[in-house]
């Protein structure tokens, strides 16, 4: 049996790493896009630091999710963590990396004009 280390372990036991220091002022913005990677079918724990130290209320938020194999729950886990926000939009992008630009960019268009 393998051992799950690193990032992989952080998931597994629900532990977020502790996040460098950052000087976002959220009160700054209306509109704030947030997302990252999709880890065993959870937002990365980095993302999961962040919106745990960062308090975001009364926001518009545009939320995305990048995955190879599935979107699992990320994207309800994000808007679990993010109570009292109007969500104006979502999206998965499925192997982005992997996929033809022109694809891509139209769903990102796609997904951008929803907010």
């Amino acid at each position: 049996m393998r051992s799950i280390s690193g990032g992989g372990k952080q998931v597994f036991t629900h532990k977020n790493p502790k996040l460098k220091p950052y000087t976002v002022s959220i009160d700054d913005y209306d509109l704030i896009i947030l997302g990252g990677p999709v880890w065993a079918g959870s937002p990365a724990p980095a993302l999961q630091s962040f919106l745990g130290e960062t308090k975001i209320r009364g926001k518009k938020l545009g939320l995305f999710v990048c995955h190879g194999g599935g979107k699992g729950k990320a994207l309800d886990t994000l808007k679990a963590l993010l109570p009292g926000n109007t969500i104006a939009g979502e999206t998965d992008f499925v192997n982005p990396a992997k996929q033809d630009r022109g694809t891509v960019a139209k769903q990102v268009g796609e997904w951008v004009g929803t907010l």
